[in-house]
Protein backbone atom coordinates (compact mmCIF):
# COMPACT_ATOMS: atom_id res chain seq x y z
CA UNK A 1 0.00 0.00 0.00
CA UNK A 2 1.55 3.36 -1.15
CA UNK A 3 1.17 6.82 -0.01
CA UNK A 4 -0.27 8.76 -3.27
CA UNK A 5 -1.68 12.45 -3.54
CA UNK A 6 -5.08 12.58 -2.98
CA UNK A 7 -7.49 13.26 -6.00
CA UNK A 8 -11.42 13.56 -6.35
CA UNK A 9 -12.12 10.37 -7.15
CA UNK A 10 -9.83 8.70 -4.33
CA UNK A 11 -11.43 10.63 -1.89
CA UNK A 12 -14.96 9.72 -3.90
CA UNK A 13 -14.23 5.93 -3.68
CA UNK A 14 -12.76 5.93 -0.29
CA UNK A 15 -16.20 7.54 0.56
CA UNK A 16 -18.45 4.54 -0.95
CA UNK A 17 -15.91 2.24 1.08
CA UNK A 18 -16.79 4.28 4.12
CA UNK A 19 -20.59 4.02 3.88
CA UNK A 20 -20.24 -0.06 2.89
CA UNK A 21 -17.90 -0.70 6.20
CA UNK A 22 -20.54 1.76 8.43
CA UNK A 23 -23.17 -1.16 8.00
CA UNK A 24 -21.40 -3.60 9.25
CA UNK A 25 -18.93 -1.89 12.15
CA UNK A 26 -17.06 1.31 13.80
CA UNK A 27 -13.11 1.57 12.16
CA UNK A 28 -11.72 -0.09 15.25
CA UNK A 29 -13.71 -3.19 15.14
CA UNK A 30 -13.73 -3.24 11.51
CA UNK A 31 -9.75 -2.66 11.61
CA UNK A 32 -9.57 -5.69 14.03
CA UNK A 33 -11.38 -8.10 12.17
CA UNK A 34 -9.25 -7.18 9.13
CA UNK A 35 -6.07 -7.67 11.69
CA UNK A 36 -5.04 -4.23 10.51
CA UNK A 37 -4.22 -1.03 12.17
CA UNK A 38 -6.94 1.32 12.25
CA UNK A 39 -5.21 4.18 10.74
CA UNK A 40 -5.01 2.15 7.29
CA UNK A 41 -8.99 1.75 7.54
CA UNK A 42 -9.24 5.44 7.66
CA UNK A 43 -6.29 6.66 5.08
CA UNK A 44 -7.70 3.81 2.67
CA UNK A 45 -11.49 5.12 3.26
CA UNK A 46 -10.37 9.27 2.99
CA UNK A 47 -8.33 8.39 -0.41
CA UNK A 48 -4.78 9.48 1.33
CA UNK A 49 -3.30 6.03 -0.10
CA UNK A 50 -2.96 3.84 -2.73
CA UNK A 51 -4.20 0.22 -1.15
CA UNK A 52 -3.30 -2.52 -3.59
CA UNK A 53 -5.82 -4.90 -5.11
CA UNK A 54 -5.41 -7.47 -2.18
CA UNK A 55 -6.19 -4.71 0.53
CA UNK A 56 -9.55 -4.11 -1.48
CA UNK A 57 -10.47 -7.62 -1.79
CA UNK A 58 -10.03 -8.22 1.55
CA UNK A 59 -11.77 -5.19 2.80
CA UNK A 60 -14.91 -5.66 0.49
CA UNK A 61 -15.17 -9.21 1.27
CA UNK A 62 -15.29 -8.41 5.10
CA UNK A 63 -18.34 -5.73 3.80
CA UNK A 64 -20.06 -9.12 1.65
CA UNK A 65 -19.31 -8.25 -1.09
CA UNK A 66 -19.42 -10.74 -3.86
CA UNK A 67 -16.14 -11.35 -6.32
CA UNK A 68 -18.26 -9.75 -8.96
CA UNK A 69 -18.67 -6.60 -7.28
CA UNK A 70 -15.08 -6.78 -5.77
CA UNK A 71 -13.71 -6.95 -9.40
CA UNK A 72 -15.53 -4.30 -10.93
CA UNK A 73 -14.98 -2.13 -7.81
CA UNK A 74 -11.22 -3.05 -8.03
CA UNK A 75 -11.24 -2.22 -11.79
CA UNK A 76 -12.56 1.95 -11.00
CA UNK A 77 -10.18 1.85 -8.43
CA UNK A 78 -7.19 1.22 -10.27
CA UNK A 79 -7.96 4.69 -12.63
CA UNK A 80 -8.62 6.56 -9.19
CA UNK A 81 -4.79 8.18 -9.14
CA UNK A 82 -4.06 8.44 -12.82
CA UNK A 83 -3.75 12.41 -13.84
CA UNK A 84 -6.29 12.03 -16.15
CA UNK A 85 -9.34 11.04 -15.31
CA UNK A 86 -12.83 11.25 -17.39
CA UNK A 87 -16.31 10.50 -16.41
CA UNK A 88 -19.84 11.07 -18.20
CA UNK A 89 -20.91 15.36 -18.87
CA UNK A 90 -24.33 14.93 -16.07
CA UNK A 91 -22.13 12.94 -13.74
CA UNK A 92 -21.94 15.48 -11.57
CA UNK A 93 -20.38 13.25 -7.78
CA UNK A 94 -16.60 13.36 -8.56
CA UNK A 95 -16.85 17.21 -8.50
CA UNK A 96 -18.52 17.32 -5.48
CA UNK A 97 -15.77 15.92 -3.99
CA UNK A 98 -13.53 18.41 -6.08
CA UNK A 99 -14.88 21.12 -4.18
CA UNK A 100 -15.39 19.99 -1.02
CA UNK A 101 -11.84 20.82 0.72
CA UNK A 102 -10.46 23.37 -2.25
CA UNK A 103 -9.18 26.73 -1.22
CA UNK A 104 -9.91 28.83 -4.18
CA UNK A 105 -11.93 28.39 -7.44
CA UNK A 106 -10.84 30.01 -10.96
CA UNK A 107 -12.91 29.34 -13.47
CA UNK A 108 -13.29 30.00 -17.47
CA UNK A 109 -17.38 29.37 -18.34
CA UNK A 110 -16.38 28.96 -22.28
CA UNK A 111 -19.66 28.43 -24.24
CA UNK A 112 -22.02 28.31 -21.29
CA UNK A 113 -22.79 29.95 -18.11
CA UNK A 114 -20.61 27.98 -15.19
CA UNK A 115 -22.55 25.34 -13.55
CA UNK A 116 -22.64 26.72 -9.95
CA UNK A 117 -23.90 30.55 -11.74
CA UNK A 118 -26.90 28.86 -13.36
CA UNK A 119 -30.25 28.82 -12.25
CA UNK A 120 -32.34 25.04 -12.52
CA UNK A 121 -34.39 26.46 -15.62
CA UNK A 122 -30.89 27.06 -17.59
CA UNK A 123 -29.09 24.02 -16.87
CA UNK A 124 -32.23 21.99 -18.40
CA UNK A 125 -32.57 24.12 -21.40
CA UNK A 126 -28.95 23.53 -22.07
CA UNK A 127 -28.97 19.98 -21.03
CA UNK A 128 -32.30 19.20 -23.17
CA UNK A 129 -29.85 20.53 -26.12
CA UNK A 130 -27.03 17.25 -25.73
CA UNK A 131 -29.86 14.52 -25.30
CA UNK A 132 -29.88 14.41 -21.54
CA UNK A 133 -32.68 11.75 -20.10
CA UNK A 134 -35.02 13.82 -18.02
CA UNK A 135 -33.49 11.56 -14.66
CA UNK A 136 -29.99 12.76 -16.00
CA UNK A 137 -31.53 16.34 -15.72
CA UNK A 138 -33.35 16.46 -12.35
CA UNK A 139 -30.28 14.85 -11.37
CA UNK A 140 -27.53 17.72 -12.69
CA UNK A 141 -30.35 20.38 -11.08
CA UNK A 142 -30.43 18.46 -7.48
CA UNK A 143 -26.06 18.37 -7.82
CA UNK A 144 -26.33 21.81 -8.74
CA UNK A 145 -28.68 23.32 -5.89
CA UNK A 146 -26.44 20.90 -2.97
CA UNK A 147 -23.17 22.19 -4.93
CA UNK A 148 -24.14 26.20 -4.79
CA UNK A 149 -24.17 26.03 -1.29
CA UNK A 150 -20.53 26.24 -0.64
CA UNK A 151 -20.78 30.01 -2.29
CA UNK A 152 -22.75 31.00 0.88
CA UNK A 153 -20.20 28.75 3.42
CA UNK A 154 -19.08 31.30 6.30
CA UNK A 155 -15.54 30.37 5.19
CA UNK A 156 -15.72 29.38 1.61
CA UNK A 157 -12.92 29.39 -1.12
CA UNK A 158 -12.29 32.49 -2.93
CA UNK A 159 -13.60 32.08 -6.72
CA UNK A 160 -13.42 33.63 -9.37
CA UNK A 161 -15.34 32.83 -12.93
CA UNK A 162 -14.87 34.06 -15.79
CA UNK A 163 -18.10 34.04 -18.71
CA UNK A 164 -18.18 35.56 -22.22
CA UNK A 165 -19.87 38.38 -22.64
CA UNK A 166 -21.43 36.55 -26.05
CA UNK A 167 -22.89 34.13 -23.71
CA UNK A 168 -23.96 36.08 -21.12
CA UNK A 169 -26.04 38.43 -24.01
CA UNK A 170 -26.95 34.39 -25.73
CA UNK A 171 -30.69 34.26 -26.65
CA UNK A 172 -31.31 31.06 -24.62
CA UNK A 173 -34.60 29.71 -23.64
CA UNK A 174 -37.65 32.55 -23.33
CA UNK A 175 -38.21 35.72 -21.59
CA UNK A 176 -38.53 34.32 -17.74
CA UNK A 177 -35.18 32.12 -18.10
CA UNK A 178 -33.11 34.86 -19.37
CA UNK A 179 -34.50 37.21 -17.24
CA UNK A 180 -34.07 35.03 -13.89
CA UNK A 181 -30.80 33.83 -15.58
CA UNK A 182 -29.59 37.61 -15.25
CA UNK A 183 -30.67 37.71 -11.88
CA UNK A 184 -28.83 35.50 -10.41
CA UNK A 185 -25.69 36.83 -12.30
CA UNK A 186 -26.16 40.03 -10.60
CA UNK A 187 -26.70 39.15 -7.51
CA UNK A 188 -23.57 36.74 -7.57
CA UNK A 189 -21.18 39.09 -9.48
CA UNK A 190 -18.91 39.17 -6.78
CA UNK A 191 -17.29 36.15 -8.29
CA UNK A 192 -17.54 36.82 -12.04
CA UNK A 193 -16.12 38.64 -14.35
CA UNK A 194 -17.34 39.04 -18.40
CA UNK A 195 -14.65 38.70 -20.94
CA UNK A 196 -15.67 41.27 -23.76
CA UNK A 197 -17.15 40.12 -26.94
CA UNK A 198 -13.92 40.04 -29.27
CA UNK A 199 -11.35 39.36 -26.67
CA UNK A 200 -12.97 35.50 -25.84
CA UNK A 201 -10.83 32.25 -25.86
CA UNK A 202 -11.28 30.35 -29.23
CA UNK A 203 -11.65 27.40 -26.79
CA UNK A 204 -14.82 25.80 -26.85
CA UNK A 205 -14.83 24.04 -23.42
CA UNK A 206 -15.09 25.84 -20.07
CA UNK A 207 -12.31 24.77 -17.28
CA UNK A 208 -12.00 25.32 -13.58
CA UNK A 209 -8.82 25.10 -11.36
CA UNK A 210 -9.15 23.96 -7.73
CA UNK A 211 -6.18 24.67 -5.87
CA UNK A 212 -5.82 22.94 -2.12
CA UNK A 213 -3.91 23.16 0.75
CA UNK A 214 -2.56 19.47 1.08
CA UNK A 215 -3.31 18.04 -2.39
CA UNK A 216 -2.43 19.32 -5.94
CA UNK A 217 -4.67 21.11 -7.67
CA UNK A 218 -6.87 19.62 -10.07
CA UNK A 219 -8.15 20.75 -13.26
CA UNK A 220 -11.64 19.99 -14.51
CA UNK A 221 -12.56 20.28 -18.24
CA UNK A 222 -16.20 20.15 -19.45
CA UNK A 223 -16.84 19.10 -23.08
CA UNK A 224 -19.73 17.58 -25.34
CA UNK A 225 -18.77 14.12 -24.26
CA UNK A 226 -16.84 14.22 -20.83
CA UNK A 227 -15.73 15.84 -17.78
CA UNK A 228 -12.14 15.01 -17.66
CA UNK A 229 -10.37 15.94 -14.34
CA UNK A 230 -6.42 15.81 -14.49
CA UNK A 231 -4.03 16.20 -12.15
CA UNK A 232 -0.91 17.00 -14.20
CA UNK A 233 1.57 19.51 -13.32
CA UNK A 234 2.09 20.72 -16.96
CA UNK A 235 -1.31 20.79 -17.69
CA UNK A 236 -2.39 23.03 -14.44
CA UNK A 237 0.42 25.65 -15.76
CA UNK A 238 -0.98 26.11 -19.16
CA UNK A 239 -4.38 27.02 -17.43
CA UNK A 240 -3.06 29.25 -15.11
CA UNK A 241 -1.88 30.85 -18.22
CA UNK A 242 -4.93 31.35 -19.70
CA UNK A 243 -6.43 32.43 -16.26
CA UNK A 244 -3.38 34.93 -16.13
CA UNK A 245 -4.72 36.07 -20.23
CA UNK A 246 -8.29 36.65 -19.05
CA UNK A 247 -7.93 38.46 -15.93
CA UNK A 248 -5.61 40.90 -18.20
CA UNK A 249 -8.78 41.25 -20.44
CA UNK A 250 -12.36 40.64 -18.32
CA UNK A 251 -14.13 43.81 -16.40
CA UNK A 252 -13.72 43.81 -13.30
CA UNK A 253 -16.33 42.80 -11.01
CA UNK A 254 -18.42 46.39 -10.42
CA UNK A 255 -18.13 46.62 -14.26
CA UNK A 256 -19.53 43.22 -15.03
CA UNK A 257 -22.23 43.90 -12.52
CA UNK A 258 -22.99 47.06 -14.38
CA UNK A 259 -23.47 45.11 -17.47
CA UNK A 260 -25.25 42.55 -16.36
CA UNK A 261 -27.62 45.34 -14.63
CA UNK A 262 -27.84 47.18 -18.52
CA UNK A 263 -29.04 43.17 -20.50
CA UNK A 264 -31.15 42.99 -17.50
CA UNK A 265 -33.12 46.21 -17.77
CA UNK A 266 -33.03 45.86 -21.41
CA UNK A 267 -35.19 42.45 -21.05
CA UNK A 268 -37.33 44.33 -18.87
CA UNK A 269 -37.84 46.82 -21.27
CA UNK A 270 -38.56 44.17 -24.46
CA UNK A 271 -40.95 42.19 -21.94
CA UNK A 272 -43.37 45.24 -21.06
CA UNK A 273 -43.27 46.32 -24.98
CA UNK A 274 -44.27 43.11 -26.04
CA UNK A 275 -46.90 43.42 -23.54
CA UNK A 276 -48.34 46.52 -24.57
CA UNK A 277 -48.27 45.58 -28.18
CA UNK A 278 -45.58 47.61 -29.23
CA UNK A 279 -42.68 46.44 -31.46
CA UNK A 280 -39.20 46.29 -29.51
CA UNK A 281 -36.37 47.82 -30.99
CA UNK A 282 -33.85 45.26 -31.79
CA UNK A 283 -30.93 47.48 -31.10
CA UNK A 284 -31.82 47.53 -27.16
CA UNK A 285 -31.07 43.50 -27.59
Amino acid sequence: MDRAPLTPRSCELGDELRTLRERFARGVEFAKTLDWDPSKVSNIERGKVHPTDVDLAQYLTACGKDRSWITDFIGRYRLAFEPYFAREPTNSTTIVFAERTTTAITGYGGPTIPDLFRTDAYTEHVLQQTEATPEQIQSAIRSQQERRCILRAPRRPACVFYVNETTVRAQLGDDRIRMDQLELLKRMSWALRVVPAGKELSSSSGFTLYEYEKMPATTVVDCDVARVFVQDDAATSRCRRVLAILDDTALNHSESRDLFSQLLTDEYVTAIAVASGERPDASSR
